[in-house]
C-alpha cells in the first residue's frame, strides 16, 4: 500500500510543485515507484517541470470519468515516476472525492502517491488532501506565506490530515539576518508546524524548467534530498549549517 503524501501551501509561488517533483525524482532514484498526481487543474505545472508537457494526453480527470484507464494517463518520467497531469480547466460533477478514488485504485502499483495540490485552502486543497494520509506544507519565510501555512494546516488537520510537516523553501541565512526573512524558529513558531526541512535559495532550482540541468554541488537539491531521506525513514539531523 502505498504512502500517499499532499503537497499544499496556502500562498502561490513558494515551490510547492517543484517540491513535488524533487521528491518524486528522488523516491524514484531510490527504487520507490512513485506516482505524481497534479491536482492544480488549469494550472498544473508537473508535466512542464519534468520536461513531459509535449507527452500529456490524458489527466486524471479523464480515469475519473472512464475515457481511458489509469496506464493509459500515465506519463512515464523514468522507469520508477509517473506522472497523472491536470485537467486544463476545473473538473464539473467532480467532488472531493474523486482524486481519492484515483489514488486508492492505484496505490497498490507503487510506492509512493504525491498528490501536488493548488495554492490556497479552497476546494482544490480539499479534493488534493482527500487522497492522502499525511502533509508536507510549503512555506518561505515571510509573514503572508507563514500565515497561509498556519491556515493551511489548520484546513488540513480538519479535514482528517493529523500528519503534517512544514518545508520551509528558498531560504537564505543571509537575508535572514538582514532581517529580510523570518528565522526558522520565527517561522516553525507562527505555523506550529513541525519542521522537516530547509531549502535554500538555488538559482538552478528556479531554472531547471528551462535549463533541465542542476549541479552535483547545488544545497537545495542536497536538502531535498536529506528530507526524501527522512520521509523513507533514514536518521538524517536537522543541521542549519547545511544550508549556509
Amino acid at each position: 500500500m502505498a504512502i500517499k503524501i499532499v503537497t499544499a501551501s496556502g500562498k502561490g509561488g513558494v515551490g510547492k510543485s517543484t517540491t513535488a517533483a524533487a521528491l518524486g525524482m528522488l523516491f524514484s532514484s531510490e527504487g520507490r515507484k512513485t506516482l505524481l498526481i497534479d491536482c492544480d487543474c488549469g494550472l498544473g505545472s508537473l508535466d512542464v517541470l519534468l520536461g513531459k508537457a509535449e507527452e500529456t494526453a490524458f489527466n486524471w480527470y479523464d480515469v475519473y470519468s472512464g475515457a481511458c484507464s489509469l496506464e493509459d494517463a500515465q506519463i512515464k518520467i523514468n522507469g520508477s515516476l509517473s506522472l497523472l497531469s491536470a485537467p486544463v480547466k476545473p473538473p464539473e460533477n467532480c467532488g472531493e472525492d474523486c482524486v481519492r478514488e484515483i489514488a486508492e485504485n492505484a496505490e497498490d502499483g507503487f510506492d509512493f502517491i504525491i498528490i501536488d495540490a493548488p495554492a490556497g485552502v479552497g476546494e482544490g486543497l480539499l479534493r488534493a488532501a482527500s487522497a492522502a494520509d499525511s502533509a508536507l506544507i510549503i512555506a518561505t519565510a515571510d509573514e503572508v506565506s507563514v500565515r497561509g501555512a498556519e491556515k493551511t494546516d489548520a484546513v488540513l488537520r480538519n479535514a482528517g490530515i493529523k500528519q503534517t510537516r512544514l518545508l520551509i523553501n528558498r531560504y537564505s541565512v543571509k537575508e535572514a539576518k538582514k532581517g529580510k526573512l523570518l528565522g526558522i524558529d520565527e517561522v516553525i513558531n507562527k505555523t506550529y508546524v513541525r519542521l522537516i526541512g530547509v531549502v535554500p535559495e538555488d538559482k538552478e532550482i528556479s531554472a531547471y524548467s528551462v535549463t533541465r540541468k542542476v549541479g552535483k554541488k547545488s544545497k537545495s537539491l542536497a536538502a531535498f534530498k536529506r528530507i526524501a531521506d527522512r520521509i523513507l525513514g533514514k536518521n538524517v539531523k536537522l543541521t542549519l549549517s547545511l544550508i549556509k
